[in-house]
Protein backbone atom coordinates (compact mmCIF):
# COMPACT_ATOMS: atom_id res chain seq x y z
CA UNK A 1 0.00 0.00 0.00
CA UNK A 2 1.35 3.53 -1.46
CA UNK A 3 1.44 5.91 1.40
CA UNK A 4 2.18 9.76 1.28
CA UNK A 5 5.43 11.13 2.30
CA UNK A 6 3.82 12.35 5.58
CA UNK A 7 2.42 8.92 6.60
CA UNK A 8 5.24 6.92 4.94
CA UNK A 9 7.17 8.87 7.62
CA UNK A 10 5.29 8.09 10.53
CA UNK A 11 5.14 4.41 9.79
CA UNK A 12 9.17 4.75 10.34
CA UNK A 13 8.91 6.38 13.54
CA UNK A 14 6.33 3.62 14.41
CA UNK A 15 9.04 0.99 13.04
CA UNK A 16 8.90 -2.17 15.77
CA UNK A 17 5.45 -1.48 16.50
CA UNK A 18 3.81 -4.81 18.11
CA UNK A 19 0.65 -2.79 18.97
CA UNK A 20 -0.53 0.71 17.91
CA UNK A 21 -3.69 3.14 18.01
CA UNK A 22 -4.08 5.72 15.01
CA UNK A 23 -5.86 8.44 15.95
CA UNK A 24 -8.09 10.31 13.09
CA UNK A 25 -6.89 7.58 10.93
CA UNK A 26 -8.82 8.52 7.52
CA UNK A 27 -8.99 5.33 5.89
CA UNK A 28 -6.73 2.93 8.16
CA UNK A 29 -3.74 3.09 5.42
CA UNK A 30 -1.25 3.80 8.39
CA UNK A 31 -2.61 0.65 10.43
CA UNK A 32 -3.05 -1.46 7.72
CA UNK A 33 0.64 -0.46 6.18
CA UNK A 34 2.00 -1.33 9.82
CA UNK A 35 0.13 -4.51 10.47
CA UNK A 36 1.57 -5.88 7.28
CA UNK A 37 4.71 -4.95 8.17
CA UNK A 38 4.26 -7.28 11.54
CA UNK A 39 1.83 -5.23 14.23
CA UNK A 40 -0.19 -7.45 15.73
CA UNK A 41 -2.60 -5.40 16.27
CA UNK A 42 -4.06 -2.11 15.33
CA UNK A 43 -6.99 0.10 15.83
CA UNK A 44 -7.98 2.83 13.30
CA UNK A 45 -9.66 5.15 15.38
CA UNK A 46 -11.93 8.26 14.05
CA UNK A 47 -14.69 10.60 15.76
CA UNK A 48 -16.33 10.57 12.04
CA UNK A 49 -18.48 7.62 10.98
CA UNK A 50 -17.81 8.54 7.13
CA UNK A 51 -14.26 7.78 7.08
CA UNK A 52 -14.70 5.34 9.79
CA UNK A 53 -17.07 3.42 7.09
CA UNK A 54 -14.50 3.25 4.02
CA UNK A 55 -11.74 2.50 6.67
CA UNK A 56 -13.92 -0.53 7.14
CA UNK A 57 -13.84 -1.32 3.78
CA UNK A 58 -10.08 -1.14 3.27
CA UNK A 59 -9.74 -3.45 6.42
CA UNK A 60 -11.95 -6.34 4.41
CA UNK A 61 -10.31 -6.02 1.09
CA UNK A 62 -6.65 -6.68 3.22
CA UNK A 63 -8.25 -9.56 4.69
CA UNK A 64 -7.01 -8.10 7.98
CA UNK A 65 -10.16 -7.71 10.27
CA UNK A 66 -8.10 -10.06 12.59
CA UNK A 67 -5.73 -7.70 13.26
CA UNK A 68 -6.94 -4.05 12.15
CA UNK A 69 -10.01 -2.67 14.09
CA UNK A 70 -11.75 -0.02 13.02
CA UNK A 71 -13.27 2.19 16.41
CA UNK A 72 -15.51 5.12 16.76
CA UNK A 73 -14.40 7.89 19.53
CA UNK A 74 -13.36 11.04 20.41
CA UNK A 75 -9.87 11.32 20.96
CA UNK A 76 -8.30 8.23 23.07
CA UNK A 77 -11.52 8.20 25.09
CA UNK A 78 -12.34 3.99 23.95
CA UNK A 79 -8.67 3.22 24.92
CA UNK A 80 -6.31 2.47 27.83
CA UNK A 81 -2.78 1.75 28.50
CA UNK A 82 -2.74 -2.08 28.10
CA UNK A 83 -3.88 -1.51 24.34
CA UNK A 84 -1.24 -0.02 22.24
CA UNK A 85 2.76 0.37 22.64
CA UNK A 86 2.30 3.28 19.68
CA UNK A 87 -0.12 6.04 19.41
CA UNK A 88 -0.37 8.12 16.29
CA UNK A 89 -2.36 11.60 16.10
CA UNK A 90 -1.00 12.86 12.79
CA UNK A 91 -3.38 15.58 10.76
CA UNK A 92 -4.44 17.77 13.55
CA UNK A 93 -3.72 21.21 14.58
CA UNK A 94 -1.25 20.80 17.95
CA UNK A 95 -3.36 22.02 20.49
CA UNK A 96 -5.98 19.33 19.18
CA UNK A 97 -2.89 17.17 20.03
CA UNK A 98 -2.16 17.98 23.35
CA UNK A 99 -5.98 17.98 24.21
CA UNK A 100 -5.81 14.32 23.30
CA UNK A 101 -3.30 13.36 25.09
CA UNK A 102 -3.97 15.99 28.06
CA UNK A 103 -7.35 13.84 28.69
CA UNK A 104 -5.33 10.23 28.45
CA UNK A 105 -3.25 11.40 31.41
CA UNK A 106 -2.12 7.73 31.04
CA UNK A 107 -0.12 8.27 27.74
CA UNK A 108 2.30 10.46 30.48
CA UNK A 109 3.88 7.23 32.17
CA UNK A 110 6.95 6.76 29.25
CA UNK A 111 5.21 2.88 28.29
CA UNK A 112 4.58 4.65 25.10
CA UNK A 113 5.68 5.54 21.87
CA UNK A 114 4.06 8.58 20.62
CA UNK A 115 4.20 9.85 16.99
CA UNK A 116 2.52 13.35 16.36
CA UNK A 117 2.07 15.31 13.07
CA UNK A 118 0.26 18.79 14.03
CA UNK A 119 -1.06 20.44 10.97
CA UNK A 120 -0.80 23.60 12.54
CA UNK A 121 0.76 24.98 16.05
CA UNK A 122 3.17 23.13 15.83
CA UNK A 123 5.24 25.48 18.57
CA UNK A 124 2.64 25.38 21.10
CA UNK A 125 2.56 21.23 20.85
CA UNK A 126 6.31 21.33 21.78
CA UNK A 127 5.96 23.87 24.52
CA UNK A 128 3.07 21.82 25.94
CA UNK A 129 4.52 18.38 25.75
CA UNK A 130 7.71 20.00 27.43
CA UNK A 131 5.92 21.21 30.38
CA UNK A 132 3.68 18.35 30.56
CA UNK A 133 6.86 16.22 31.33
CA UNK A 134 7.29 14.54 27.80
CA UNK A 135 10.57 14.26 26.04
CA UNK A 136 10.88 14.94 22.57
CA UNK A 137 13.06 11.97 21.45
CA UNK A 138 13.25 12.62 17.22
CA UNK A 139 11.85 15.31 15.00
CA UNK A 140 11.91 14.94 11.42
CA UNK A 141 10.53 16.81 8.30
CA UNK A 142 8.28 15.24 5.58
CA UNK A 143 8.06 17.35 1.89
CA UNK A 144 4.59 16.73 0.15
CA UNK A 145 4.63 19.20 -3.18
CA UNK A 146 5.66 22.40 -1.49
CA UNK A 147 4.50 22.17 1.83
CA UNK A 148 6.94 20.57 4.81
CA UNK A 149 5.61 18.75 7.68
CA UNK A 150 7.45 18.13 11.14
CA UNK A 151 6.92 14.74 12.81
CA UNK A 152 7.86 14.20 16.47
CA UNK A 153 8.51 11.04 18.83
CA UNK A 154 8.24 11.42 21.79
CA UNK A 155 7.35 9.79 25.18
CA UNK A 156 6.07 10.56 28.90
CA UNK A 157 7.76 10.55 32.22
CA UNK A 158 11.08 12.51 29.98
CA UNK A 159 12.72 15.64 30.28
CA UNK A 160 12.60 16.86 27.31
CA UNK A 161 14.63 18.41 24.32
CA UNK A 162 16.07 21.67 24.34
CA UNK A 163 13.27 23.14 22.00
CA UNK A 164 12.65 26.14 24.53
CA UNK A 165 12.29 29.71 24.92
CA UNK A 166 15.97 29.93 22.73
CA UNK A 167 14.15 28.69 19.68
CA UNK A 168 10.53 29.93 20.39
CA UNK A 169 9.39 26.55 20.39
CA UNK A 170 9.61 26.58 16.62
CA UNK A 171 11.19 23.26 16.13
CA UNK A 172 13.87 20.87 18.47
CA UNK A 173 17.63 20.68 18.17
CA UNK A 174 16.65 17.35 16.73
CA UNK A 175 15.20 18.77 13.71
CA UNK A 176 18.21 20.68 12.99
CA UNK A 177 19.94 17.52 11.99
CA UNK A 178 17.03 16.87 9.11
CA UNK A 179 18.42 17.77 5.64
CA UNK A 180 14.95 19.41 4.99
CA UNK A 181 15.83 22.05 7.58
CA UNK A 182 17.07 24.58 5.96
CA UNK A 183 14.16 24.75 3.28
CA UNK A 184 12.21 25.21 7.03
CA UNK A 185 13.36 27.69 8.07
CA UNK A 186 13.45 29.78 5.08
CA UNK A 187 9.31 28.69 4.99
CA UNK A 188 9.63 29.98 8.64
CA UNK A 189 10.82 33.11 7.44
CA UNK A 190 8.87 33.78 5.06
CA UNK A 191 5.74 32.88 7.55
CA UNK A 192 6.70 35.32 10.15
CA UNK A 193 7.84 37.95 7.55
CA UNK A 194 4.26 37.64 6.83
CA UNK A 195 2.68 38.13 10.48
CA UNK A 196 5.12 40.87 11.35
CA UNK A 197 4.01 42.96 7.98
CA UNK A 198 0.19 42.14 9.19
CA UNK A 199 0.85 43.72 12.63
CA UNK A 200 3.01 46.64 11.55
CA UNK A 201 0.07 47.70 8.91
CA UNK A 202 -2.19 47.22 11.69
CA UNK A 203 -0.26 49.32 14.57
CA UNK A 204 0.02 46.32 16.77
CA UNK A 205 3.25 45.44 18.26
CA UNK A 206 5.80 43.31 16.96
CA UNK A 207 8.33 42.50 18.72
CA UNK A 208 7.81 38.71 18.97
CA UNK A 209 8.06 38.30 15.42
CA UNK A 210 11.29 40.59 15.26
CA UNK A 211 12.44 38.33 17.81
CA UNK A 212 11.62 34.93 16.16
CA UNK A 213 13.03 36.63 13.06
CA UNK A 214 16.34 37.44 14.32
CA UNK A 215 16.50 33.90 15.89
CA UNK A 216 15.99 32.25 12.48
CA UNK A 217 18.12 34.40 10.86
CA UNK A 218 20.71 32.93 12.87
CA UNK A 219 20.18 29.69 11.58
CA UNK A 220 20.49 31.22 7.81
CA UNK A 221 23.72 32.31 8.77
CA UNK A 222 25.24 29.03 9.90
CA UNK A 223 23.85 29.48 14.10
Amino acid sequence: MELTPRLALAAELCRGCRSVIDVGCDHAYLCLTLAERGAERAYASDIRPGPLAAARAHIRACGMEDRVQAVLCPGLEAFGPEDADTIVICGMGGEMIASILEKAPWTREGRHRLVLQPMTCGDRLRKWLREAGYAIEQEVLAREGRRLYTLLQARGNGAGDSCGGENFYLFTQKLTEDPLFPSFVGQQREKYQKARAGKALAGLDTSYEDAVLRRLEEFCHGA
